[in-house]
């Protein structure tokens, strides 16, 4: 697969040659020789590392072998061709705009990146969103018929891209975090709704990545992700990253803790049955949050007081919830 920017042809004298086929000047790279002593000869053996530009001589476009054979040569940010398309899709462009301004999001960045990063760290966020995707491969596709936050609307290559998102750091993400959630206010009532999921992993060695409860068993080691969303003010609050290993029901205690530690006060929780246990409620009833959480109608807790509580209230019509048909 050839790349989408211009590098120029290396300057290696005796193992760089080309060779033209159809419209197209390919650069090849000697990688090696074989000599044959029966028939006294010796087999170059070559790879081609790109094609040459029909601009300049002097620079090619490259392709996975130039990678590997030449990992020191620093590479473009920008795409050799950022022709862009006739007709943007701006619609999405201007509501994700309205969205960061009402919330001065931007300005938060700010304080986490830097102005001349910025641009494309808000770029790949709307890419994820509208796109639903967050392969950096495309990116440079949805950049083509995209207005962009980018100053100068520059095409970045999928390469920079890879290049940034392994340059993000722990600290900026909680850095973000915490000048997000002391811009709420932490003296009304929030209801927080919290859920997690996971996702399987084949990316080889990393570290928050083992096997534990996947939500799709396909064999694979999985990581943990989760998010808190304030339900009154519709918005998301914070998220968590966690080891594949931990289980749902382990996880919500340092969440609760997190919570506290944001500063929020007058709070209270909404959780699915993944998250019910004994030790989650009494850690809850500690802290002095309200909750509603669904139960687990088998467990040992919940049967004993259904049928202590049984006839007390399913024909009263104080204790309708007329909205959903039950007592």
């Amino acid at each position: 697969m050839y790349l989408d920017f211009l590098v120029e042809v290396p300057d290696e004298k005796g193992k760089i040659t080309t060779k033209k086929k159809g419209d197209a000047i390919y650069v090849n790279y000697e990688v090696g020789r074989e000599y044959l002593p029966d028939r006294q000869y010796t087999i170059l053996k070559r790879v081609i590392i790109g094609k040459l530009s029909k601009a300049d001589k002097g620079m090619m476009v490259p392709n996975q072998n130039f990678l590997t054979y030449f990992p020191e040569v620093e590479l473009p940010e920008e795409k050799f061709n950022p022709n862009r398309s006739s007709c943007l899709k701006i619609g999405p462009y201007i509501v994700i705009q309205k969205i960061l301004e009402e919330y001065k999001i931007p300005e938060l960045l700010e304080r986490q990146f830097e102005s001349k990063v910025l641009g494309l760290f808000l770029d790949l966020m709307a890419y994820s969103i509208i796109c639903e995707n967050n392969a950096g491969q495309y990116y440079p596709m949805y950049a083509y018929g995209h207005p962009l936050f980018t100053e100068g609307m520059r095409i970045y290559s999928d390469t920079k891209v890879s290049d940034f998102l392994c340059g993000m750091s722990g600290e900026e993400s909680v850095g973000f975090l915490n000048d997000w959630n002391s811009t709420c206010d932490h003296r009304e009532k929030s209801y927080i709704s919290y859920d997690s999921t996971n996702k399987n992993s084949e990316a080889g060695n990393i570290e928050m990545v083992e096997f534990g409860e996947a939500k799709v068993d396909v064999g694979a080691p999985i990581f943990n992700y989760s998010i808190a969303y304030d339900t009154k003010n519709a918005k998301p609050l914070f998220y968590e990253t966690y080891l594949g290993s931990i289980a749902d029901i382990s996880q919500l205690e340092s969440m609760l803790g997190k919570a506290k530690g944001y500063g929020y006060k007058n709070i209270g929780f909404i959780l699915d049955r993944g998250y019910f246990s004994k030790g989650n409620i009494r850690k809850m009833d500690e802290y002095g949050d309200s909750f509603v959480i669904m139960v687990k109608g088998m467990a040992k807790l919940v049967n004993t007081l259904v049928l202590k509580n049984k006839g007390r209230f399913e024909e009263e019509r104080k204790y309708s919830i007329r909205k959903h048909h039950v007592y």
